[in-house]
């Protein structure tokens, strides 16, 4: 198997980290926990997805790059050699926004979709119960109807990123 970069793949890379080297923030990683921060997460997060390199294979039209799997590696590989800011939106872009753009109806994809990408707003998960953990089988909270809307009526623990998330995907 033959592990070098494609030409194709070579001038993206070049691309790549001339933006990173150009546009990554100086002084090193911040820290998430201090509202200075994530004040710099969401700055270096709008930043990439101004230029097309947050959420990379997701549709232009979502404020992704619109471009293949192999672009996400290479950029990905190239940032982890800068000092970034940290990054609290791997859950909400990796799962929970990819479940709205999946199986949400429109006005939801309008309202949370770009929000997310571009750092504007931060989801987490919500899986873990007490006494059960993250297994979803042993889940006890319940979503009740009542009218229009659902009650939900259980307890999560263990929700990485809550304390600073906008928003959560309930299980």
């Amino acid at each position: 198997m033959d592990f070098n970069d494609t030409p194709e793949e070579a001038d993206y890379r070049a691309r790549a980290r001339a933006w990173l080297q150009q546009n990554a923030p100086k002084g090193g990683p911040g820290d998430t926990e201090s509202a200075a921060g994530m004040a710099a997460a969401k700055a270096w997060q709008r930043k990439k997805a101004e230029a097309g390199y947050a959420a990379i294979t997701w549709p232009r039209e979502w404020g992704g790059g619109g471009g293949p799997a192999w672009q996400a590696v290479i950029f990905g590989q190239e940032e982890a050699a800068f000092d970034t800011p940290g990054n609290p939106f791997l859950i909400g872009l990796g799962m929970c926004v990819p479940t709205v753009m999946t199986a949400g109806n429109e006005a939801d994809k309008q309202r949370f979709v770009r929000p997310a990408v571009l750092g504007e707003e931060i989801w987490c998960q919500l899986f873990s119960e007490p006494g059960g953990g993250s297994d979803v089988a042993a889940a006890r909270t319940r979503a009740v109807r009542d009218g229009e809307d659902w009650v939900i009526n259980g307890q999560k623990v263990w929700t990485s990123g809550a304390h600073y998330s906008d928003f959560g995907l309930l299980l």
